[in-house]
């Protein structure tokens, strides 16, 4: 029994040092990593990745059968080009033709059943001078703004001869942003 307490004694004060012990011999490794996130220059149509990519109908409205020229301006959601890029990027806007053979010179609205054409054309400018096409056509933004941009689109109808007959006449223009 005497044994016992010798042993006891030293054994409870070496348990009662040990956390100490422990810590005075615990060694710290120390590392790193890299968090990163790399961007690269973008562009979307609309201001949400989420946004539709169609913008809508640039509508003549309702018309009588019209000889003469006939102006529209778009609006957001009726034809205008709502966009936003990476701030600072180079972009290209195009529009194409159409899907009724039109051309830099004019294009064109057709019919459902294709057999009859009518001239119109798409601007760039309110005066309607500025053609909006492809290649040496399209609008060119050497950098862009840091926020969404809408481009307004200016249509003239040319009228047609003879008169065309009542119908609903329709193109769909594809838009090309290039970065």
């Amino acid at each position: 029994m005497g044994a016992w307490r010798l042993f006891r004694g030293p054994a409870v004060l070496l348990s009662a040092l040990s956390p100490f012990a422990n810590s005075a011999l615990a060694v710290t490794k120390t590392a790193t990593f890299n968090v990163e996130a790399p961007l690269q220059a973008g562009c979307m149509f609309g201001i949400t990745s989420g946004s539709s990519s169609d913008m809508g109908t640039l509508s003549f409205g309702t018309q009588n059968a019209a000889a003469t020229n006939v102006n529209a301006v778009s609006g957001p959601g009726s034809g205008s080009i709502v966009v936003t890029c990476t701030p600072g990027v180079s972009v290209t806007i195009a529009l194409d033709y159409g899907l009724n053979g039109g051309t830099s010179a004019q294009r064109y609205l057709a019919n459902s059943a294709k057999t009859r054409m009518l001239p119109y054309q798409l601007y760039r400018d309110a005066a309607r001078t500025q053609v909006w096409g492809n290649g040496q056509l399209a609008l060119n933004v050497s950098s862009f703004p840091s926020t969404t941009q809408t481009y307004t689109v200016y249509a003239r109808y040319m009228g047609a001869t003879p008169l065309p007959a009542a119908g609903q006449y329709t193109d769909k223009i594809t838009i090309n942003v290039t970065y």
